[in-house]
């Protein structure tokens, strides 16, 4: 009685360290697969910051370039435009697991942040823009933000395209639906052509930054047509609008 299934009390120490010996086998069977655990988190991570690190290096930025660089910016270097972000890589991620963790208000960017209209208008700023960025974020200009984002420059030049200009062309209607031009001097009035939803026509008497040394036809018929403008907006032809601009934009960032 209580010496076993056996019966026997001279297998008692024998079942005892069969015990202990399945026991510890169990033991290291776990140690080895928190092991194992650990090391592919290691071998991870360091493949992971080895990546990063080779992202980020201005040397290998052709790896992860999104596309040919716009008509006008074929001989900018990348960092022209992508500025670094403040802080080294570590305090970067530290902000980004406040940030998750609640206790931070904003996150931040790893290695280069966000290319803003400060970069665009560094080389593009001029006082004679008809349609300037900073005068979207008015209230009143609600709309126009949420459909055609015009509070910023990427909003209609998307960058790593190829191309001139990326928006289409009949968006003026979000601003100017109600148009009203007193003694319309143009053979058929913009006020018909609202009407007429005929918006795509718009680009083609008027250019949108006012920076070209142009004349604005009042014949309706010999305005630019849109197979042109659609050709300039891809970068294929020199502009429809006039050769000479009021300012030229910047050749290249100055360091």
């Amino acid at each position: 009685m209580g010496t076993g299934e056996s019966g026997d009390p001279s297998r008692l120490p024998t079942e005892i360290n069969e015990i202990r010996f399945d026991v510890k086998k169990k033991s290291n069977r776990k140690a080895r697969t928190r092991y194992r655990i650990w090391a592919y988190y290691m071998v991870g991570g360091v493949l992971s910051l080895f990546c990063i690190v080779v992202l980020l290096h201005p040397d290998y930025a052709y790896l992860h370039v999104s596309g040919p660089m716009n008509i006008g910016h074929e001989e900018l270097a990348c960092e022209d435009c992508h500025k670094s972000e403040r802080g080294n890589l570590r305090q970067q991620l530290q902000a980004n697991v406040r940030y998750l963790l609640g206790r931070g208000t904003n996150p931040v960017a790893v290695g280069y942040r966000a290319v803003n209209n400060y970069d665009c208008l560094y080389c593009h700023e001029r006082p004679n823009d008809r349609h300037p960025v900073s005068r979207f974020f008015a209230p009143r200009f609600r709309e126009a933000r949420e459909r055609i984002r015009p509070q910023y420059c990427v909003g209609c030049h998307s960058e790593h395209n190829g191309k001139r200009v990326t928006s289409g062309m009949s968006y003026c209607d979000v601003c100017h639906e109600k148009i009203e031009v007193e003694n319309d001097p143009v053979s058929i009035s913009h006020r018909q052509l609202a009407r007429d939803g005929n918006w795509a026509s718009c680009l083609a008497c008027h250019d949108y930054h006012g920076n070209h040394k142009m004349e604005v036809t009042r014949d309706f018929d010999t305005r630019i047509t849109e197979q042109e403008l659609r050709r300039y907006f891809a970068g294929e032809i020199d502009s429809p609008y006039a050769t000479q601009k009021f300012h030229k934009a910047k050749a290249r960032v100055e360091p």
